[in-house]
């Protein structure tokens, strides 16, 4: 695979230059990868994590290899090479002609994760860039400012060498802020005409009767193979909605798929997110002579037949 050559800024209070220390560089390298790499997830698959062995598109698209440090006015560059996404991850550009949201070919994995940052920055709740997952990897990012780092700037494009793309302390405040106003996952039944399927991302889209579509993943690779036996059907499907911070639907994560054989129209319309009610305080009982624990004092245990200690206990009672 071929790389390219690109740079990201690290502006620190010390102004390590082409010199930083080992501690300074690790902690960014660990930070940013989860970051990266799910960013990269997310933009192919709509989803930022999944459970079972990584693909080896990803870890292509992922692999980003670092070729040493130069000065810009006190503040570091790292300079790095990162593969192009239409090489790294050819096979599912092979199928562009029905999905047309996937990153540019010529960009990196460095682009994704600069337009993340911008979406999570700028509090874009509608954002279709990031998921509830990417959001508390993102939240991570935090101690990176804790001590000499000020903010990274990243390449937008892969042409990119003002590194217009910010990433700061604010970064990670904001997506607090946006994960805690995400609602919860919620199970839902859906009916719909399946529309498309992404066999190599085990991704769908599911077009509704008014006309809007939205977006799903396969909670099991093996379930595509019932999903491609309905394309161009209407299909009932059983899963979790997952929502964006705004309280629209980002996905649906597929549980179970099966043929409509003449469903409610009520599953043909998007579930809006489930409001959490706040807890109700129980009363608190004031106890006095005659009720609670005093009320028993003087007269536990003794001599009293069952049927008396039933009826003391129904006086109690009230």
């Amino acid at each position: 695979m071929n790389y390219h050559h690109q740079t990201i800024l690290l502006e620190s209070a010390e102004k390590f230059g082409s010199r930083p220390p080992v501690e300074f560089c690790g902690d960014v390298f660990r930070r940013l990868y989860p970051v990266m790499a799910n960013s990269v997830r997310m933009a192919f698959e709509g989803r930022s994590a999944a459970t079972g062995e990584q693909p080896k598109w990803l870890k292509r698209a992922s692999d980003v290899r670092v070729l040493g440090f130069s000065d810009q006015q006190g503040d570091t560059v790292l300079e790095l090479e990162a593969g192009r996404l239409g090489e790294a991850a050819e096979e599912l550009y092979k199928q562009r002609t029905l999905w047309t949201d996937l990153p540019d070919p010529n960009e990196t994995a460095l682009n994704v994760m600069a337009r993340v940052m911008q979406d999570v920055r700028s509090g874009n709740a509608e954002s279709t860039l990031y998921d509830p997952g990417l959001l508390r990897v993102t939240q991570h990012l935090s101690s990176l400012f804790e001590r000499d780092l000020r903010a990274i700037r990243l390449p937008q494009t892969p042409d990119d060498t003002q590194l217009r793309a910010l990433l700061d302390r604010e970064v990670p405040i904001h997506a607090r802020e946006l994960s805690n106003s995400t609602p919860p996952p919620r199970q839902v039944r859906l009916t719909g005409t399946l529309d498309m399927i992404r066999y190599s991302t085990k991704a769908f889209a599911l077009k509704l009767a008014d006309g809007k579509e939205v977006q799903g993943v396969l909670d099991r690779p093996e379930m595509i193979e019932v999903l491609s036996t309905h394309l161009n059907k209407k299909v009932v499907i059983v899963g979790k909605a997952i929502y964006r911070p705004s309280g629209s639907v980002l996905r649906i994560d597929a549980q179970h798929v099966e043929e409509d054989s003449g469903e409610s129209t009520l599953f043909s319309r998007l579930p809006g997110p489930v409001t959490r009610r706040p807890a109700i305080p129980r009363p608190r009982l004031i106890e006095s002579g005659k009720t609670g624990v005093a009320a028993f004092f003087g007269i536990w245990p003794g001599d009293e037949t069952d049927e008396e200690l039933l009826a003391l206990l129904r006086e109690v009672r009230g």
